[in-house]
């Protein structure tokens, strides 16, 4: 009998992607979003059959989710550019809660998706490393703070219940098909559409924080690779540490890949209206991964980024 998988955020960008790897390999896929930012008309037919439209605090409640072997818990509002903050902390809290009340009923090993942002302003990026967090009246830390609230909540659970099985994922930045159309999918997607429709490439800050981007495939082959292990309780970095980059020069990679010999300008702006803090750096520390799955990611930047354009360019019919 094939092993059941549930999904939060499934019609989000990993949630797309992974589902189609799981169920291409046997598993039994299902999941539930709120499509607040995910695109359910994506999904596979299949797996439209089997998702829960709704709040995953709220899904709960429901009964059919009583014969899991696997969660992997996706769902989470993003770092807030624009305000919302206060969503961010409750929602991201409100929602790990609840499917950890879950994969307590079921028995089911949870995989949580963590973020790199949860190192801060930190400029060493191991597993081990502390986290740097800056002060509490910018907004952009809140996204932080919830995910390291929920890694508090899941190692919490793990001292009062100890058949609880649990994997934390700290991803960083990943691109690929399926992501949004907008700043909630990263920079490369906003300057993808740009290119696309050769308007100038607006930049927050000055652009020269660096950054290492992870095609999705390679991601999703992270992600499985902790489910399908025997690692139990441990915190993994996911991402491509080979190309680390600066946000100007994605921009000109990416506009240059989609307009040859076409000049172009970048318009610099504000990180947004609120008070806001960049990181200027990200570049993950994935020897523990390696060492331990085999994890190295494929795909590099110009290969991966090519694959999005050309996604990118159907969706937005140009």
């Amino acid at each position: 009998m094939s092993k059941k998988v549930f999904i939060t955020g499934i019609a989000g960008f990993l949630g797309q992607n992974l589902c189609r790897v799981l169920t291409e390999k046997g598993y039994e896929v299902s999941g539930v979003d709120n499509l607040s930012v995910g695109k359910y008309e994506w999904l596979p037919d299949d797996i439209k059959k089997t998702t829960y439209i709704g709040d995953v605090s709220e899904f709960k409640k429901r009964k059919f989710y009583c014969d899991i072997d696997y969660i992997i818990h996706l769902a989470s509002k993003k770092i807030p550019r624009y305000g919302g903050s206060d969503k961010v902390l409750l929602e991201n809290a409100k929602a790990t809660s609840a499917i950890v009340d879950i994969a307590l009923k079921t028995k089911a090993k949870l995989i949580y998706l963590s973020s790199s942002d949860i190192y801060g302003q930190q400029s060493e990026f191991k597993e081990t490393s502390g986290s740097i967090i800056g002060a509490p009246d910018i907004m952009r830390w809140s996204y932080a703070i919830s995910k390291m609230w929920s890694e508090q909540l899941l190692y919490g659970t793990y001292s009062s219940f100890k058949d609880f099985n649990f994997n934390i994922i700290r991803l960083f930045g990943s691109y690929g098909p399926y992501h949004a159309l907008s700043w909630t999918a990263g920079p490369q997607s906003v300057f993808i559409s740009q290119a696309l429709k050769q308007e100038p490439i607006t930049i927050h800050g000055n652009g020269s924080q660096r950054r290492c981007f992870q095609y999705v495939d390679d991601a999703v082959d992270g992600i499985i690779s902790i489910m399908e292990s025997d690692c139990n309780h441990e915190v993994f970095n996911i991402g491509n540490p080979h190309e680390d980059i600066s946000i100007n020069e994605l921009a000109a990679i990416i506009w240059d890949m989609v307009n040859p010999y076409k000049s172009f300008s970048f318009k610099y702006t504000p990180q947004s209206t609120e008070k806001y803090e960049e990181v200027a750096m990200r570049i993950p520390d994935i020897t523990k991964a390696k060492q331990m799955l085999g994890f190295n990611p494929k795909i590099m930047l110009k290969e991966g980024l090519a694959r999005t354009i050309e996604w990118q360019r159907k969706v937005m019919g140009l």
